[in-house]
Parts: structure tokens; sequence; C-alpha cells
């Protein structure tokens, strides 16, 4: 989960297989990407870099596609300053970028692709702390490049599939002749609108919450205001206990709730952990009353009050239309 207050323009070129450029009714797959499942439940995907191989966390939660500085040394890249910041749930983060000339999905190269360099990459995410399988994940794929594309994560069959957004509204549900949840999204607002992450409207335990689809994180959170405010919840509520996630200067707590449900699907007691709000305090210390606060120039930096995570959507089969704004949703083992 990343916000950003900075923009790049990523100069590309898609090399897009013959017939996918006209709409059509048929859905136009460009490549098929198995999943390296992580110990934690996240995911991640082969991805080369100027010609190289290497694994990438897919996270729809991010906001640019990232990697570390080792591998930016190691393929001679050029880095310059970015101007502005990047914050995560841990607080803000450090980054530069640089332009890398071929970023190859199976058959799918993006050329001239401005991709950003993490000083500091945790590969499990900006929600946890290290973990073994860290060294493995050479960066992230974020919203920057995911919704050039429709994406399927088909948990069952362990792939993610890309496909041309060329195609008849609506007609994506493939794998199954079953009932489906078809829930229209939107994109975030204000300054630091035109993050491409995907929200949308769910229900925990009887109260709407605007929530994030995030497979970066392992978990799923509940940011400590709306759990305060909505559930009336703390570290001394009924049924809370300790988050494993829990750190020095990391507060975080956890709790099971009884429903999670969306677009006439539900998933049954869900573990929720509560998230400290380091995130707005780390903006809010960087940042003078009037860029924050003013309602015509301040950046609008309001979160989102839920994330759904991999332990909820690993459950799911999810397609990602994003030129649609719709995810179409079934449970993972339908068919």
């Amino acid at each position: 989960m990343q916000f950003r207050t900075w923009a790049a323009a990523a100069a590309l070129a898609i090399v897009l297989g013959e017939g996918l450029h006209a709409e059509t009714c048929n859905l136009g797959l460009m490549a098929s990407l198995d999943m390296t499942m992580l110990p934690d439940g996240r995911f991640a995907v082969p991805v080369s870099l100027n010609g190289k191989s290497f694994e990438f966390l897919v996270d729809t939660g991010g906001v640019y596609t990232a990697t570390h500085d080792q591998i930016a040394k190691a393929l001679n890249l050029e880095e310059v300053p970015v101007h502005g910041d990047i914050y995560g749930s841990a607080g803000k983060i450090s980054m530069a970028a640089a332009n890398i000339a071929s970023l190859k999905l199976g058959q799918v190269e993006l050329k001239d692709f401005h991709i950003a360099i993490e000083k500091v990459l945790s590969p499990v995410g900006d929600k946890a702390p290290p973990s073994p399988e860290a060294d493995r994940i050479a960066g992230f794929l974020a919203p920057d490049l995911l919704s050039l594309f429709d994406v399927e994560l088909d948990f069952a069959s362990k792939k993610m599939n890309l496909f041309s957004q060329d195609h008849c509204a609506g007609k994506v549900v493939y794998w199954t002749q079953g009932g489906h949840a078809e829930l229209p999204f939107r994109f975030m607002n204000g300054r630091i609108g035109g993050d491409p992450h995907i929200d949308l409207d769910m229900t925990l335990d009887g109260h709407t919450v605007e929530t994030m689809l995030d497979t970066g994180s392992a978990g799923s959170w509940l940011m400590k205001k709306p759990a305060v405010q909505i559930f009336a919840l703390d570290e001394h509520s009924p049924g809370v206990v300790a988050s494993p996630y829990a750190a020095e200067g990391f507060p975080a707590f956890r709790k099971q709730f009884g429903s999670l449900s969306f677009g006439g699907l539900a998933v049954q007691n869900p573990l929720v952990d509560i998230l400290p709000p380091l995130m707005e305090q780390a903006y809010r210390m960087s940042h003078s009353e009037k860029s924050r606060d003013d309602p015509i120039y301040g950046d609008n930096f309001r979160p989102e009050e839920f994330i759904l995570g991999m332990n909820v959507l690993s459950k799911l089969h999810v397609y990602i239309a994003y030129k649609e704004r719709k995810i179409y949703i079934t449970p993972v083992d339908q068919h």
C-alpha cells in the first residue's frame, strides 16, 4: 500500500500480437505468468529487465513499479532523483527513478519504461518486517504498469493472466457458467489522484468501509481511525489481540470479524489487523498546514479505511478490468 505526491510519465511501447487493437468480444490473452506463492501468502511473477530474469511481487496497492538500488546498479541504470514523496503504511519511503530499455512480462515488452528505485525495498511489502523469502524478490509490479491491461488472478491454477483491454464491456467471466460478483470501483481523487488504486465499498460486520484491493499485503488491514470511530475498537476491546506484525514503533493489533461481504459474496471470519496511523503522521510532519489541509491547493491525502489483502483475496478468483473500472469475482474453486 503506497501513496504518491509526485508524478512521472512513462514513455513506453507495448509489443502486441496482431489483431488485438480492434475491440472484439473475444478476450485477447497477452501473457500468462506463473505465480510463485510466498510463505506469507503473497505471490511473485517472472519479469525480464534488459534481458535478465527476476521475480517481482505483484502489488495492486503500490504506486510505481519498482526495483531496489542493488538491481539498478547491477543493470547499470542511471538513477535520477524524484521531486516529491511516496508514503507507505510504515511512513515515508526513499526513492529515485531510472529509465529501463526493456521490461518484459512473457511476450509483452514495454520499452523505455520509467521504473522507480527504492533505496530500502522490503520485498515482503511495507506492511511487514523482512522475512526469509525477501532475497528472491527483485521488485514489485504496481498499478502504473498493471492498469495498462486487464488482470486475471487465478489462484487455483497459480496464474496471473494479462488481457488486452479491447473487448466488449462485461464479457470477461470465461472460467465459469455460474454466477459472479460484478463490482464497480473508482480511482483515488485529488492531486495525488491518478494513482490507479482500486477503491470500492465492502461491508465489514454490517458497516460499509472504503476498501483498497492490495495484493501487496499479506493480511487485511483496518485503519485505526475507522476502527475507533466505526467499530469502537482499541487494543483493550474484547476479542482484540496483539498483531504478529506489531513491533517497536508499529503498535498493530488484530481482531477476527464475523463477515466481509461484497456483491452478493461473503468471506466468513476474516482476520483483520488494525494499522497504526504512521503514514498520515509522516505525511503531516513533511508538509505545511496549507499543503496538507487547504481545500483547493492541498494534496487531499486520505488513505482508504480498509485494505483487502491476500488472506482474503487468495480465496477468490479475480478479474480486474481497469478500463471498465470493474472487478469480477467468484469463489476460487468455482468453474
